[in-house]
């Protein structure tokens, strides 16, 4: 069950994030991440976007990293005007129970290079479709993946 998030650059910062989870894809802009104000605050351009879409699966990690059995990790992928997409991540003995959905928290009330408190408490998550359960290091090595190929 492969997961990754990937930066499909076409010039125009709409429809070139493509997120892959549980065999089906979602297509997402990237325009919030080019107006990041926190990491290269001066330009908005393709390597400013690969940039800060890295430290966002970089938080990803981390966060999912810090988890004890239970505890739950919001990790945003889609950053749009009126809503955000999120992956809802429960860690369990061993592994995640991964379930995706949506929030009212708008994409540009927030920076994507420094996500913050929403990694651990996202109101008004809604989940879109079933949770999947996946071993720790698949769901680590898939997140390590999408970073590699951002980077490059």
């Amino acid at each position: 069950m492969g997961l990754s998030l990937n930066f499909v650059d076409n010039g125009t910062e709409h429809n070139d994030i493509v997120l892959e989870w549980a065999g089906q894809t979602w297509v997402c802009d990237s325009y919030y991440l080019a107006l990041d104000d926190y990491l290269q605050p001066e330009v908005e351009d393709a390597a400013k976007t690969r940039a800060v879409l890295w430290r966002v699966l970089e938080q990803w990690l981390e966060v999912l990293n810090e988890l004890r059995v239970d505890d739950i990790a919001f990790l945003p992928y889609d950053f749009s005007d009126q809503y955000t997409g999120w992956l809802r991540c429960t860690r369990r003995q061993d592994g995640f129970l991964v379930a995706r959905g949506w929030s009212n928290v708008e994409g540009w009330s927030f920076a994507p290079s420094r996500v913050g408190g929403l990694l651990r408490n996202l109101d008004g998550f809604r989940t879109d479709g079933p949770s999947v359960e996946l071993p720790t290091e698949e769901l680590l090595e898939s997140i390590r993946k999408s970073m590699s190929r951002v980077a490059s």
